[in-house]
Order: C-alpha cells, then structure tokens, then sequence
C-alpha cells in the first residue's frame, strides 16, 4: 500500500506556490508525488484524455491512498475525468485537499458549486481550509469527513537580528486593484500605508501611501519585519465574502515576518488570531488606523511576544503535517 499526492506542474501564483508547500511536507512523511501537468485538456478527445491519465497515474494500484490538491486549476473535463479513474482503482481511498474552491471565488462560476458537492461526496476525506468551510460544506450537503487545515505554513527560513520595531505604519501585500486597499485608505492619518504588489493607474496619491512594488520573498520579509503591522483585508465585497472561508497566505507571511496581523471581523482565522494574541480584529480601515495610531509600545510588544513562538511551527510545516496525518489517520479508524 503505498500514499501519493498530486501537485500541478507549470503553475504560477500563490495557487503554485500552495501546491508546491503541501507537495514538499508531504514527501518529508514518504508520500510519493503524482505530477500533473497544467494543460488546455478541453481540446483532447475523451479518449487521448483517458490515455493521458493513465499515464499520469501509472503506478497507483489497488488499496493505495491518493490526496488529490484541489483545484487543479484544469478544466472540469480533467478533474471529473480524474477522479473517475481514482475511483475505478479497487480499494482506492481518496483525500481531497481543498485549498480553493471556484465556485465560491468567482460569481460567473457560482453555478458549479454542485458539481463540487458531488466531487467532495465522492472522496473519502477532505482536508478543508478553515471551520467555516467546513459548516458551509456541510450546509451545501457534504457528507465527507473534514480535517481542518487552519493556517498556511512557510517554509521560508530567515533568522533576524532582533525584534520587529513598533511604528505607525501598516503593510499590505497584494494586488491593490483587486482588494482596493489604496482607494478606501484614510488619508488624512499620520500613519502610513506600505504597498508590495502590483502598481496600478486607480492607486491614490497620498503622502502617508507608499509603494514599493514587487520584491522576492527575503528582502519582502526583511522589509516587513522593520515594524508596523500586516494587514489581511479587502474592500471588495465578493473578496470579502470569499475571505470568511479561505485561509490567506499573507497571514502566514506576516507572521513569519514577526509582525502582529490587522484582520476584518468576519475573516476565516479571527478565533485564532484573537485566541494567540497575534493581532487586532477591526470593521474597517479607519478603526484599524485609530487602533494603531493610540496603541502604547508596551501593548505592540506583547503582539510580539505572542507571536515569536509561532515561527518555528510554521517553517516546519507544522499545520501541512498534522493536517495529512489526521486525514490519513482518519480513514483507517472510521
């Protein structure tokens, strides 16, 4: 019997990046990988497609175990296809790892959360991102047991020289576009916003609003560990919504960088931010500036202190390891 996890070759992103992290703390507990390449499948024939998954699950047989990383970014006619060849394996247990799901982030395909329902129902276990995905899943009417992932690791390992600084000033990273951070900014505040992400034309010009761009990810953690606080936020109503649900990497990020969080009241991770003291949980961008602006260095410093110990969990794929652990555990004591 032997344990395989697949990971989407050729894609870019955070949705990459995700894939890779899970993929790498996977194999450090001998689980073998099942490369699948990111591809247009929806021009292949029915048959070239059937060949093609054979292939890329050759050496899988009866009685093994396969956590599939969903989405895998393909067309559907991939993903149904796929699991149809899992399912057809004798004895085959099936995990879904569920880092996304696109029904639930983009509204042109909120029609296919039955289709997701239906896949979900197939497996058996479901690695979810957070408690709240899990009640949503459960109300959509998914039966499958769950294992809650809770945070995103970070297996980037950089080591500072002393504590992060208190200081005025909030960093957000991302597209600023797309969480219109810049446009609904206060800028009437003494305390500055620091961008790292892509530049675009509707950016507001304000004197406490910086950008500075993309940077890779060691100068970006040296940057942000200067001082300040991360902040996890969108002002856009769709994103927002999508946020109560996903688990964000920047929250690992910001962490890593050893600087306490500024998250929205109806994110995903509040009862662990507020339970670990690693932030301050706001309604909106103005209370979370007013909240800076009065804030004493004792109380940034106990911020701090809290998160400190969390550092170590996350470059060891802390979170990725238990959450494969349980799920697998799960399917031989049920």
């Amino acid at each position: 019997m032997s344990i395989y996890i697949t990971r989407i070759c050729g894609l870019g992103g955070t949705a990459g990046k995700g894939q890779q992290l899970v993929a790498n703390e996977a194999k450090k507990l001998g689980i073998e990988e099942i490369r699948i390449p990111y591809y247009d499948y929806f021009s292949e024939s029915r048959e070239e497609l059937s060949k093609r998954i054979d292939g890329i699950l050759t050496g899988v047989s009866e009685n093994d175990t396969v956590i599939l990383q969903s989405p895998t970014w393909n067309y559907p006619n991939f993903d149904s296809a796929l699991i149809g060849h899992l399912k057809a394996i004798d004895n085959l247990q099936l995990v879904i790892f569920v880092h996304d799901i696109r029904a639930m982030m983009f509204p042109i395909e909120a029609e296919s959360m039955p289709f997701y329902v239906e896949l979900f129902n197939i497996a058996d276990s479901l690695i979810v991102p957070s408690e709240n995905m899990a009640q949503y899943l459960k109300e959509k009417g998914v039966n499958t047991p769950m294992v809650i992932q809770h945070l995103w690791d970070f297996d980037n390992h950089v080591d500072f020289n002393q504590a992060s600084n208190y200081g005025n000033r909030i960093s957000f990273i991302g597209d600023d576009e797309k969480f219109m951070i810049s446009t609904n900014f206060p800028t009437n505040s003494d305390t500055s916003l620091e961008l790292y992400g892509r530049k675009n034309e509707q950016m507001e010009q304000a004197n406490n609003i910086h950008y500075h761009g993309f940077l890779d990810e060691y100068s970006l953690l040296q940057e942000l560990h200067k001082g300040g606080f991360g902040l996890v936020w969108s002002e856009d109503e769709q994103v927002k919504n999508y946020m109560h649900y996903c688990n964000s990497y920047k929250v690992s990020t910001y962490l890593q960088a050893g600087i306490p969080l500024i998250v929205h009241n109806d994110i995903s991770c509040r009862k662990l931010v507020e339970d670990n003291h690693w932030g301050i949980v706001v309604n909106s961008l103005e209370e979370a500036v007013q909240k800076v602006k009065e804030m004493s260095e004792e109380e940034y410093r106990s911020y701090i202190d809290a998160i400190s110990s969390i550092k170590y969990k996350l470059e060891n794929g802390y979170y990725t390891k238990k959450s494969l652990t349980d799920a697998i555990y799960n399917l031989f004591i049920c």
